[in-house]
């Protein structure tokens, strides 16, 4: 069995603006939506045989993205055996001149798309879920819901809260954008008083806050018993990151920053903190996040996973999460239609949980129609 064909659909979207007047922490407007064009991934077989995927996320654009996967990387792709898909990433991901690693992060991203495309076929061809692939099997997923920061007042997330309360969702991330720290503070107390005592909650500041900042915040994570303290100053501030671990009790979770590639995981693995890892297969695939994950437990270490961005990615990452014991949370990110498109299932929320379906690949089959109907050309 052989690649023969790689395709991909590139489709228009209008998508939802959400961030309203929130400004992100350079002052500019942090409002996503609009048009944007997205890659529908096929890769298919000489036994007609069809792996899926996507190229892009709930926000920006991706025709780069889409180009390199047509220019750079699908000539990798043809003649090759599809079950020799592990073998392949460790190549793309060892080439000594042009290392994917030294990729900027989209181009990281692009062969992301490719892995997870892959894993898909590799199911379809012998029948199997990818959970069942990767040694896992399907199981309930406790999710936390999160949005993009879209107040500038603490009364705004504790709407926020009600909403997640009222979703049946037992977790809360807050993304609380660039809100100064009297408000910050204040807002944590207003949101635990809403939830209670039992309810999870994390915080994510995405990397904006000076060490000050964080110390005074993450002391009022302490006194509100909150679950994670998320990329709370810039990843590569070490030092930074050491003395916060030692001054507050709330664990550390880092990074989804785009430049936190696979290799990059040797500079937390052996430190104290931060004690959670993150990864997504929106970066690493599905054999970089499964990785990813082996090198956090063999250091003791969570590996919480974070948001795809679109379906094809987050049902990866309920794979990959099926299949692992450090990882206790699906992000559940929201407004859910930014992702959920060009596939007839939807990943659904059941009791505060989420889980794959048992269907051969990633239990995903691809709105052909909706495809056609937004489709603006294909390249091949």
């Amino acid at each position: 069995m052989k690649i023969t064909d790689i395709n991909i659909d590139i489709v228009e979207r209008n998508l939802e603006f959400i961030g309203g007047n929130v400004q992100d922490q350079r002052g500019a407007s942090a409002k996503t939506g609009g048009i944007v064009h997205q890659g529908i991934l096929r890769i298919k077989t000489d036994e007609g045989f069809e792996g899926n995927s996507m190229i892009g996320g709930h926000r920006g654009d991706t025709k780069k993205s889409i180009n390199d996967i047509h220019n750079r990387f699908s000539h990798l792709l043809i003649n090759k055996n599809p079950l020799n898909n592990i073998s392949l990433w460790s190549y793309v991901n060892n080439m000594p001149k042009a290392s994917i690693n030294r990729f900027n992060p989209i181009d990281y991203s692009t062969f992301a798309s490719i892995d997870v495309a892959l894993w898909d076929l590799k199911g379809k061809i012998s029948g199997l879920p990818v959970f069942n692939l990767l040694g896992g099997s399907n199981k309930d997923i406790p999710a936390y819901g999160t949005y993009q920061p879209r107040h500038n007042d603490p009364e705004g997330y504790v709407i926020e809260s009600d909403e997640m309360k009222k979703l049946g969702l037992k977790a809360y991330k807050i993304h609380p954008g660039p809100m100064d720290t009297n408000k910050t503070i204040n807002m944590l107390s207003l949101v635990r008083n809403n939830v209670g005592e039992e309810y999870t909650l994390m915080l994510d500041p995405n990397n904006s806050y000076n060490y000050e900042k964080a110390l005074e915040i993450g002391k009022a994570l302490d006194d509100n018993f909150f679950y994670w303290f998320e990329d709370p100053i810039k990843w590569d501030d070490f030092e930074s990151i050491s003395k916060l671990y030692k001054k507050i009790k709330t664990p550390l979770a880092m990074t989804d920053q785009a430049p936190f590639l696979f290799n990059e995981n040797r500079l937390y693995a052996t430190e104290l903190a931060p004690q959670i890892m993150r990864g997504t297969s929106r970066k690493l695939g599905i054999t970089g996040l499964l990785k990813s994950a082996a090198v956090a437990e063999a250091f003791n270490k969570r590996c919480e996973i974070g948001t795809g961005g679109n379906i094809f990615f987050n049902m990866a990452n309920i794979h990959v999460t099926c299949s692992i014991n450090n990882c206790t949370y699906y992000e559940y990110w929201m407004p859910t239609s930014t992702s959920d498109f060009a596939t007839i299932e939807t990943i659904n929320l059941n009791n505060g949980n989420v889980r794959s379906f048992d269907k051969p690949g990633l239990g995903l089959t691809l709105d052909n129609k909706w495809i056609k109907e937004n489709k603006i050309f294909t390249i091949k």
